[in-house]
């Protein structure tokens, strides 16, 4: 008994210190936003001692944050779209079809996943010009689709490996065509899943930087990523106006991750326990 309270009591300052670590930055830029740019290089760690809420009408308006946060929006909510639409009927038929090659064909498309976008900035970089997609946003939301499709074919084949196999035979011998079964029977019972892939293309595409930079050239079209750095180069003396725009960019983010997550993880442990 000795033993396990040890243990325990280890683990709770293990994770107390992990949270602290994850919290303490958080929190530093979130009172930073309410703060003149004296009192932020005055008292960086303090509470602010008069609140200024002006930070972010001048972040949202003459830095133009209402305009990166619709190219965002825009790009994934469209990103996440895409990748449903495809991740959902690929993780299916990975699931439910068996043999050498759609296996090999599977691990061929997890082992994309080893190569980091940094890796192959070159190639998509020409891909896109040849295709005309430069400083567009269709072209950007290709790529990061491209880019997310092995994490979420591998969810969704998980989950439906998981599912019984009587379900999609009880509606076959009912008398209901492969497609009927998929999009009537086994979608449905993809819901945590689904929400899982979504919740990961959404933060994905949303936090995307490296590629909306390639990408990416004007500033009409540039997604919240760049836009922080555009407006750090454009306000580099206005600090509380940057740290509100940062706390803008982070609050989607985290109300996404909220709603969504008992489902996001039902869906990343489905297929692990039998």
């Amino acid at each position: 008994m000795r033993t396990r309270t040890r243990v325990d009591l280890t683990l709770t300052v293990v994770l107390a210190i992990v949270i602290g670590g994850i919290l303490v930055p958080f929190g530093w830029v979130v009172l930073n936003a309410f703060k003149s740019d004296t009192e932020i290089f005055g008292d960086p760690v303090g509470l602010p001692r008069h609140w200024i809420i002006g930070n972010f009408v001048t972040a949202w308006t003459t830095g133009g944050f209402a305009q990166y946060s619709a190219n965002s929006l825009i790009v994934s909510v469209a990103a996440t779209l895409l990748t449903l639409a495809v991740c959902l009927p690929a993780g299916y038929v990975f699931a439910k079809l068996a043999g050498p090659r759609v296996n090999l064909l599977f691990y061929l498309l997890l082992l994309t996943m080893t190569v980091p976008a940094e890796a192959i900035v070159i190639p998509i970089f020409y891909q896109m010009r040849s295709l005309g997609l430069l400083d567009s946003r269709v072209g950007l939301i290709l790529v990061i689709v491209a880019g997310g499709l092995p994490l979420g074919v591998f969810i969704m084949r998980n989950f439906f490996k998981d599912l019984p196999g009587t379900l999609a035979e009880a509606a076959e011998i009912d008398g209901a065509s492969t497609w009927r079964t998929f999009t009537q029977v086994m979608a449905p019972l993809a819901r945590p899943a689904i929400l899982a892939v979504a919740v990961f293309a959404f933060l994905g595409s949303w936090n995307e930087y490296i590629l909306a930079l390639l990408l990416l050239f004007s500033n009409e079209k540039m997604t919240i990523p760049l836009g922080l750095t555009q407006f750090q180069d454009q306000y580099n003396s206005d600090y509380g106006a940057l740290f509100a725009g940062i706390t803008m960019a982070m609050i989607p983010s985290i109300l996404v991750y909220l709603v969504l997550q008992r489902s996001f993880t039902q869906g990343l442990l489905a297929g692990s326990m039998k």
